[in-house]
């Protein structure tokens, strides 16, 4: 991966880290890297609300701009974290380490940067049982999202609306998540809906089952 512009050492320090970065994803319950599209995600697998960075996107932005911000979001929103000016001069993968780490510790509040406080609360009233590797958005469920945006956007929000539910409904049966993890992650996905459209679907759903998981 070649960016036009960056220095030899640049690109040598961000790789070195992204090799490390992978090796310690690999041994962590918590993360994992989602590489079914064209761009790599490191992705949170600790429940609500998902964290993910452009893995890519946040090499590029430092290498290039100096960026020292990570190109992250959190339930599906961008969100800013604020880094020291030092930062800009590290690469970006040790700020992903960082991050990874954070998660590692299961976020305690004292560390964790104001901007993903809810995600240090979220893991304080999730039932730990209900905490699997596998409860992360997946390729399917960014594409599944991604569409019902666009719908929404488009003004068909009970269409929008019932792709949520079928992506909850798919949560369920194929990958045996529980209503304690489903419900909190939809509400994340439709935090930025009218609960006035929300409503109206749930009263005449596509599906009569979406009102187990798809809740006001």
């Amino acid at each position: 991966m070649l960016f036009s512009g960056a220095c030899e050492q640049q690109i040598k320090a961000e790789l070195r880290g992204l090799s490390l970065l992978i090796d310690i994803v690999n041994q962590s319950p918590n993360w994992g890297i989602e590489n079914h599209s064209e761009r790599p995600f490191l992705v949170s697998r600790d429940g609500a609300p998902g964290i993910s960075v452009d893995i890519f996107e946040s090499m590029k932005a430092r290498i290039l701009g100096g960026d020292p911000h990570l190109k992250i979001s959190m339930a599906m929103k961008e969100v800013c974290v604020l880094i020291k000016e030092s930062d800009v001069m590290t690469p970006s993968t040790d700020s992903m380490i960082s991050l990874v780490l954070l998660g590692n510790m299961d976020w305690p509040l004292s560390h964790t940067p104001t901007t993903l406080k809810k995600k240090s609360i979220a893991q304080k009233e999730l039932p730990r049982e209900f905490i699997a590797d596998d409860i992360y958005y997946n390729h399917t469920d960014h594409e599944a999202i991604e569409a019902s945006q666009h719908e929404y956007a488009a003004g068909r929000h009970m269409n929008a609306i019932s792709l949520i539910g079928a992506m909850a409904r798919r949560w369920y049966v194929c990958r045996d998540w529980p209503f304690e993890v489903i419900r909190p992650l939809i509400a994340e996905v439709l935090a930025d809906y009218d609960p006035s459209h929300v409503r109206q679907y749930l009263e005449n759903p596509e599906c009569l089952d979406d009102d187990l998981f798809i809740q006001l």
